[in-house]
């Protein structure tokens, strides 16, 4: 058999394996449902300090948008980001490591599943979320939305990627990785740079999923949190993505020959 073979089968058991994981039972539905609405009443306690913003139709579906944004990384940081210490504490990571397929191929499988857990937490936020706090799920421009949900969604999982090496090795990583998913929301965009404290300006503008977030909103509410062009942040978002990538692959790679031979 093939090497090309050998890994599209790989590939193909890979993906079915991680549906059939991350979409199994009661619990993973239950999880989906109940995170927006968790984001929710975190949200509305936020407004309770502040309640004319929930009378601005324009703040709210911006807020939505954010709970959207907010889902979409938690989701990359848990399935993409926890792959390898998953597959670690179930004891089969040394026989991946040892197969011939590259780690790259088999991180394609949980990518992939986690947007489509993505996919269907937005479709339980525009039915739940939205109406709650009476705004219109309806994009403005919705082409240039699903542009901007589409590169924020690939480089979110290119985030989780390269953080997966990192969550291998450490003795807690579910500590870390829930702080991480509300602090990189909070350095993506999802709040007017212009607010922000001036440290923090700095790194949302270095941040690569703050410009196809930009890219999101502009096309859903039409705000602009970040002063940047479309073309601008659509040329940022290509360059982030293939630079993630790179680190991504690379550090799967090194992970993979300090494992093998070292041991897990």
């Amino acid at each position: 058999m093939s090497l090309r073979s050998t890994i599209l089968r790989g590939f193909s058991a890979d993906l079915w394996r991680g549906v059939l994981v991350n979409f199994r039972g009661v619990d993973p539905w239950v999880e989906m449902i109940s995170s927006p609405i968790w984001v929710l009443g975190l949200v509305l306690a936020i407004a309770s300090q502040n309640p004319s913003i929930l009378r601005d139709p324009t703040t709210v579906k911006d807020i939505c948008w954010s709970i959207v944004v907010f889902s979409m990384i938690s989701d990359k940081l848990w399935i993409v980001g926890h792959m390898l210490d998953r597959e670690k504490r179930s004891g089969v990571l040394e026989n991946i490591l040892m197969s011939n397929i590259p780690l790259s191929i088999h991180t394609l499988s949980p990518i992939i599943v986690s947007m489509l857990w993505s996919l269907a937490t937005l479709g339980i936020i525009l039915i739940t979320v939205f109406p709650i706090l009476g705004a219109n799920p309806a994009p403005i421009d919705p082409a240039l939305t699903a542009i901007g949900y589409i590169l924020s969604d690939i480089v979110a999982a290119g985030i989780a990627m390269t953080y997966a090496p990192v969550v291998i090795k450490l003795r807690r990583p579910w500590i870390f990785t829930n702080f991480f998913q509300f602090t990189l929301p909070l350095i993506s965009g999802i709040i007017p740079q212009s607010y922000a404290p001036p440290e923090i300006r700095g790194v949302i503008a270095l941040n690569p999923l703050s410009y196809p977030v930009e890219i999101l909103r502009r096309g859903a509410t039409g705000s602009s949190y970040i002063d940047v062009q479309i073309g601008e942040a659509f040329m940022i978002s290509i360059a982030g993505i293939a630079i993630l990538y790179m680190i991504g692959m690379l550090s799967l790679i090194i992970v993979r020959r300090i494992i093998i031979k070292r041991g897990v």
